[in-house]
Parts: structure tokens; sequence; C-alpha cells
């Protein structure tokens, strides 16, 4: 989370300890941030080394994802699972 406090003129950035999700690092590499997130991302990654570390952990991660080559299920496979799912009673909150 991300606060500014005035100071002497000059804006000071204070995060709190809770860090970034990593969902919201991910959205980050791929370009899918709103505009604020992007930056308060950005001026984190300048001070935080933790950060640092892990988008580069999570960057890396998706470039070795990327180069795998993963095969679609078998037809049959995704036939069983819709059939398996729609066998099910939908519960529902009122």
């Amino acid at each position: 989370m991300l606060f500014r406090k005035k100071t002497d003129l000059k804006t000071t950035t204070i995060f709190f300890m809770e860090k970034f999700k990593q969902e919201v690092l991910v959205q980050y590499l791929y370009n899918e941030t709103p505009k604020d997130v992007t930056l308060a991302i950005e001026e984190a990654l300048q001070e935080d080394w933790e950060l640092q570390d892990k988008l580069n952990v999570l960057s890396r991660t998706i470039k070795q994802l990327d180069k795998l080559h993963l095969t679609s299920p078998r037809n049959a496979t995704i036939n069983a699972i819709m059939n398996y799912a729609k066998s099910k009673e939908v519960i529902t909150q009122d």
C-alpha cells in the first residue's frame, strides 16, 4: 500500500510492511497494471531490494514457462471434465 505525506515542501513516500501481491507483480510484468500502480511499483523498486529480487524471480519464471512446449489436453479429457461439472449441483447463496 502506498501513502503520501507532505514534509518540508517535499513529498515522502511511505510504504507499509505489506508488500505488493504476487498477482499484481505478474500484471506489472505483462504491462497490465493501472498507471498509478505501475508508478508505485517502479518507485518501490528503486529502494526495495527484496521487491527487486521477487520481480526478477517472477520474470525468469515467466521466461522459462514461455519456453515450454505444452500441448492441449485430449478432447476426451475435456469432455470428461465438462460432463463431471454438469453433473454436479450448483449451490447458490440467497
